[in-house]
Parts: structure tokens; C-alpha cells; sequence
């Protein structure tokens, strides 16, 4: 890997505009064109693009500045208004928390400012011909810039720290500093995303990297409406169907910042423990660690823990505020009842809300002009400690849909959520875009009721990589569901321990064309799950009836493969000249196809 350090404290400029302090630049020779491929975090800014890929074509002379970070959507947008644009949090009555944008739109592939995840890759013809790829990493969770920039057959990448939110004059001694991991050779996109694939696992905790992704149940299902006896009943549900994880989700808690049971669990945290163990599970929770409601006792007994920014107390996530991680006591205050939850038999920690914090408080342990990067160590501080005092509890990052999504996100958690919408088409969209760089076990998928759709529909995307998280009002599923279910259980758990070696990619269809980017909102989505010896399991939704009668699969396998019909358990050979025919599915209705294919 190449990582090349540049901290003079010089300032990128575009157009004549600041853009902030440089921290890390690189540059290549003979580069004349090129293509740059990111994956965008989800964020409710751009809910209707979840994590996508986008490519963009690099012309000589005219940037392209990508936004990494907590708030990348948001923005990204508000740059692209206006580069000079101050960014901050809204703050009307109908704000609930969970979209940042306060100016302009979505970025699109014509924009300069793109929101990416903290990796991305390059690719271009070199004068010899043969094609070259850049692939890069970022191993910090602040936001930060990559100005890209092709001009005079050189191709520079430049690290910048915005000075809206970042005050260098400070000095960038006081500052974690973030680097850009780099690697170029011979190739394309894919060969730029193999390297980035070995880069993010090696990032992985060590325990992490291979293990079998569970079945999980939610109760956000019901919303917060839960109370003790919408949990046994669950429970119930969760060993029925084999599975290994129940989480009580948000709702369980006094108030968000006072993590202690509600009056509608009253046998207490241990009650729900003793719920899960008895019904063969361990229990998760719901946790808005980084938050704290108004009206909760921290936040009244400590309103100096709480972040602000330019001046004003942050509203966030429904209307909660954020605690400064920047500020030690927090930290402190924090580990201890992350500590006091796993005492009392929590093994699953889910999450969610800010934990990375804008703060320009004079009275925090933080320089006013650091305070994001100061909370970007204090909870990854958090998190390693309470890792390192309990080994047992495992870690899912869904901070508002899962941003954001760098080095640093990978190395302290277990899974990454893949859509917030818990809806078939999302997942699929997000299971293929993390599926580029992320192994197939570690892309969180939720599932909630979805009965405008046969049950198969329902079901069948949720097969391929994990975990798998049930989120619906199971106790009252049918009889017919219940069965189906558990055969699509039954095939995900008899493939997951390939889920680790493996990557998900959308499936070889032919006789409908997609649109080139694969959105949420088309007729079909499949997606494939492909093992390196040749093993497939492919999914596939038909979301609204086509014209045509029938549209074709394609294993990927090139040879004899037994096919397996896993709804129906038929199986069946085809030779090596019958696969490249393709495998009928009918397109008239909707339906959902969960087919493997094992090379024989």
C-alpha cells in the first residue's frame, strides 16, 4: 500500500475557493482519462438511492470532490450550492432527526461534490493501452475531502480537512490525522475492488472476518410499542423458527440517554435476559448511545455533556440531542453503562443515532474548532475498551441506515446494516453495492411485513448473505407463512458458512433490460451470491408483471451445474450447453425465484 503523509498545512484550492487544510496527497503520471466508481452510504437525505454505484467519468481540468463522513449527503448538498456554505442541523418544528439536509438536493452524477463511502476506486487507459486502477481507502470516520483532479496527464488525490468544520489555524499537532491507503497496478474497476475487498477484511476484527452471520428478530416491527409481554410472545416466534438473536429495539428504554427499562418491563433488564436465554436466544438492544433526550435525567443533571454548534444545542435524531464524545467524562459516563447493559445479559448491541458529533463548545475537553474529530477517537476509544472488557458482545453499526462507512467504521463492529428500509427492493440494491467490497456476511439486511407481495417475493432476497433480521409482526404471521419462512431459513443457514468467502453481485439475466444503475424502483431485482468454486444462490423478485412471458437466468459457472429449485426442493442437471440456454423463470405475475446452482 502506498500512503503518502503531506502535512505542511497547505490549502486546496478550486476555483479560487478554499476548500480546507491538506492532510495526505498522491499523484500519478500518464493519466489522460479515466473513470471513478463510488459507493454511496445510505442516508434518509437520498432514501431513494440507498447504497448504490455510481460511476463518473474524470475529464482533464474539472474536479470532482468527494464528501466522506457522518454527514456526507447533507453535505454534499450544501457545497454544491454554495462551496463556502456553512453546514450545521435543522431546526423546525417538523424536524424529526433523521435527515440533516438543510440546503439544496441530492447529489447526482453531474455534481461536484459526491457523498461516498470512505473508499473508491479508479481505473483508466494508460499510453501503452493496457488499462491501470487506483484503489483507495480512508482509515478515519470525520468528514473529510478527496479532491480528484486530472490535469497535465497527472492524476492527484489530495486529503482535506473542510475549513467549515475543521479549524486548522489551531494546529493539525492537536489532530488524529486521517490517511489516504492506496494501491495502483495493472487492471480495472474489479481488480480495484479485489484489492479494496482484502484491505476492508483485513480491517475486520479478527473474529469477525469468518464467522457464521445469524438470525436475528427485532421488535422494531411494532414500532416502540413494546412492552414485556410483546417480547415473550416473540421470543416464542424466535424458537420456533430456529432463531439465534432476539433484540428489543427502540422503546424498551426510560428515556434515549437513560438506559434503564421502562414500567412496561418490570422484571428489569435481567427479565428480558432470562426471556431470550429461555427460549434458546441471547438478547440484543437498541441503543442511541451518542444521544440523550431533552427531558432525560443526564441531560438534565449534565446539560454541559451535551454537543452544540455555532452556538446552539444540536437537535438530532427525533428531536434527541447529541453528547459530546469529544469530552472525556462523557466517555467515562458512557463505558459504564455500556458496561452495566452486558453485566446484565446483553450480547448483541445495536446501535443507532449520531455517535460522531459536530461540537464547537468552549467548555468541552476538545479544541472548539476539533470537536468531530475529538468524538471520532472518544467513540472508537469507547468501543475498543468495552470490546476489550467484553469479548462477548458483539457489535451492529446502524447509525441512521449505516453512515459512515470507512476503515475505522469496519475495525470496531461485527456487521454493517445494508438498508433502513427493511424493503425488498432496498436490500437487494444494498446487498450487490456493499457486496462489491464487503464480504456477503457482514451486509445487515432487514426485513419487515411486505403484503403487497406474494410470499415469496417477500422472502426470497433475504436468503442471500446476513445476517438476516426479521423485523415483522411474526406472532400473528399465517400458518403459510410461518412454513415458508422456515424453508428459507432452512437454505440460508445450510449456506452461510460460504457467506465469508463469497461476494453478492446481481444476477445473469437476460430477456429484460435493466436500467444501467439497478434502482430500488424496477420491475425485477436479483441478486447472486458466488462462492470461488463455482457455487451460486440466486434470488430474484418480479415486483411488477412484464410484457414478455419470461426472462432467463444464467448461472455463472461455466460447465455442468445441479440446479435446485429451493422453494420447491425440485433439482435437477443441466450440461454445459443447456446452462448457456439459461433457466426459465415466468414473468407474467409477481413472483420470487430462490434457485442454487453447485457445479457438478
Amino acid at each position: 500500500m502506498i500512503s503518502h503523509n503531506f502535512n505542511n498545512q497547505s490549502k486546496a484550492t478550486v476555483d479560487g475557493i478554499s476548500l480546507g487544510t491538506v492532510v495526505d496527497y498522491w499523484e500519478q503520471s500518464d493519466w489522460f482519462s479515466g473513470s471513478l466508481r463510488i459507493l454511496r452510504p445510505f442516508s434518509w437525505d437520498a432514501k431513494d438511492r440507498g447504497f448504490e454505484v455510481v460511476d463518473l467519468k474524470i475529464f482533464a481540468g474539472s474536479p470532482i470532490i468527494l464528501v466522506c463522513g457522518p454527514y456526507a449527503a447533507a453535505d454534499a448538498a450544501a457545497w454544491n450550492l454554495d462551496p463556502l456554505n456553512d453546514v450545521g442541523f435543522p431546526e423546525s418544528a417538523e424536524f424529526d432527526g433523521v435527515p440533516y439536509l438543510l440546503a439544496g438536493s441530492p447529489a447526482t452524477v453531474s455534481d461536484r461534490y459526491q457523498d461516498a463511502a470512505g473508499w473508491f476506486t479508479i481505473e483508466g487507459p494508460q499510453q501503452n493501452g493496457q488499462n491501470r486502477y487506483i484503489s483507495v481507502a480512508i482509515d478515519k470516520s470525520n468528514t473529510q475531502l478527496v479532491l480528484v483532479l486530472l490535469k497535465d496527464g497527472f492524476l492527484t488525490l489530495t486529503l482535506i480537512l473542510p475549513t467549515q468544520i475543521f479549524d486548522s489555524e489551531l494546529g493539525l499537532e492537536l489532530l488524529d490525522l486521517p490517511h489516504m491507503l492506496i494501491d495502483s497496478d495493472i487492471g480495472d474497476h474489479l481488480s480495484g475492488e479485489a484489492n479494496l475487498r482484502k484491505v476492508i477484511i483485513a480491517a475486520m476484527p479478527e473474529r469477525a472476518r469468518n464467522y457464521l452471520a445469524p438470525l436475528i428478530v427485532d421488535t422494531w416491527g411494532f414500532g416502540t410499542n413494546v412492552n414485556q409481554e410483546l417480547v415473550v410472545s416473540v421470543a416464542k416466534c424466535a424458537e420456533d423458527l430456529g432463531i439465534e438473536i432476539l433484540t428489543v429495539d427502540k422503546g424498551w428504554e426510560l428515556k434515549v440517554g437513560d438506559w434503564l427499562t421502562n414500567s412496561e418491563f418490570s422484571d428489569g433488564l435481567q427479565g428480558l435476559a432470562t426471556i431470550a436465554r429461555d427460549r434458546g436466544t441471547r438478547l440484543g438492544l437498541w441503543i442511541a448511545l451518542g444521544n440523550a433526550d431533552g427531558l432525560s435525567d443526564i441531560a438534565k443533571k449534565h446539560p454541559e455533556w451535551l454537543a452544540t454548534w455555532r452556538g446552539k444545542i444540536q437537535v438530532v435524531s427525533h428531536r434527541n440531542h447529541s453528547l459530546c464524545l469529544g469530552h472525556a467524562p462523557v466517555i467515562d459516563y458512557l463505558f459504564k453503562t455500556l458496561a452495566h447493559l452486558a453485566e446484565q445479559g446483553m450480547t448483541w448491541l445495536l446501535h443507532d443515532f449520531e455517535t460522531i458529533s459536530r461540537c464547537d463548545s468552549k467548555n468541552h475537553d476538545h479544541p472548539p474548532g476539533m470537536g468531530e474529530d475529538w468524538a471520532v477517537r472518544g467513540w472508537y476509544r469507547l468501543l475498543t475498551e468495552f470490546r476489550q472488557h467484553f469479548p462477548d458482545v458483539w457489535i451492529e453499526n446502524c447509525w441512521n441506515g449505516g453512515r459512515p462507512l470507512d476503515l475505522q467504521v469496519i475495525a470496531h463492529h461485527d456487521t454493517s446494516i445494508g438498508d433502513d428500509w427493511c424493503d425488498v427492493r432496498h436490500n437487494a440494491v444494498a446487498k450487490v453495492g456493499l457486496g462489491k467490497y464487503l464480504p456477503a456476511h457482514w451486509c445487515s439486511s432487514y426485513m419487515s411485513d411486505q403484503n403487497d407481495l406474494p410470499l415469496r417475493a417477500q422472502l426470497a432476497i433475504y436468503a442471500v448473505g446476513g445476517p438476516w433480521i426479521l423485523m415483522g409482526d411474526i406472532p400473528h404471521w399465517s400458518t403459510e407463512k410461518l412454513s415458508l419462512t422456515k424453508r428459507v431459513i432452512a437454505v440460508y443457514k445450510s449456506w452461510r458458512h460460504l457467506f465469508a468467502q463469497g461476494y453478492v453481485c446481481w444476477a445473469n439475466l437476460k430477456g429484460w433490460d435493466p436500467d444501467s444503475r439497478w434502482r430500488a424502483d424496477q420491475e425485477v431485482l436479483a441478486i447472486s451470491f458466488v462462492h470461488p468454486t463455482g457455487s451460486e444462490l440466486m434470488a430474484c423478485t418480479i415486483l411488477e408483471p412484464l410484457r414478455t412471458k419470461e426472462i432467463f437466468w444464467y448461472p455463472r459457472h461455466i460447465g455442468p451445474v445441479m440446479i435446485r429449485d429451493e422453494f420447491s426442493g425440485v433439482e435437477f442437471h443441466l450440461n454445459a450447453d443447456e446452462v448457456k440456454k439459461g433457466i426459465a423463470l415466468s414473468s407474467t405475475e409477481m413472483q420470487g425465484y430462490l434457485f442454487s446452482a453447485s457445479p457438478v
